[in-house]
């Protein structure tokens, strides 16, 4: 059985936006190549409607979001929850790419995620493992409660006038 999901207006999208913005990092879905699950987490930043992450080459997620498919997912501290059973959270399926490191907006990048996530970036980018990964949203839902459930997928063009 399918969620039924409502389309948003513009409260909303300004609300899931303002949710997504609230997190420096995001939990990670993936599967292996055996089609295991797998779930993680890394810092991220946004840029021109996509997602990205810096994350080791040496480290299981790494293998799996480089197949090309990840989910992304926001979800509130429980603390912060009217409910433990309808916290607020926001899923985007993405396909996935490596940054190379000759293309033009790959420092620019680095440098946009140092900025927000501080000086260890800089020891992390001196390290040969790490890579760059792009993650370009497809479809997203945000749940705000019981029977409150979003498509976000056309409105996450507003990400592209946001950097995170």
């Amino acid at each position: 059985m399918s969620e039924t999901l409502l389309e948003p207006d513009t409260q909303k999208v300004a609300e899931a936006l303002a949710f997504i913005s609230s997190f420096s990092s995001v939990v990670l879905s993936s599967v292996t190549k055996t089609g295991e699950p797998h779930a993680s987490y890394a810092p991220y930043i946004t840029d021109a409607g996509k997602f990205y992450i810096y994350v080791s080459g040496l480290a299981q997620h790494a293998s799996t979001l480089t197949n090309g498919a990840a989910s992304l997912f926001f979800i509130e501290n429980e603390q912060q929850a009217k409910t433990i059973f309808a916290r607020r959270r926001l899923t985007i399926s993405c396909r996935v790419s490596e940054i190379d490191p000759d293309m033009p907006h790959y420092e620019r990048l680095l440098e946009a995620m140092q900025a927000r996530h501080g000086s260890t970036l800089k020891i992390l980018r001196t390290l040969p493992d790490f890579i760059l990964l792009e993650l370009s949203p497809g479809q997203a839902s945000f749940v705000t409660g019981f029977g409150a459930a979003y498509d976000l997928t056309k409105s996450l063009a507003e990400l592209k006038e946001t950097t995170i």
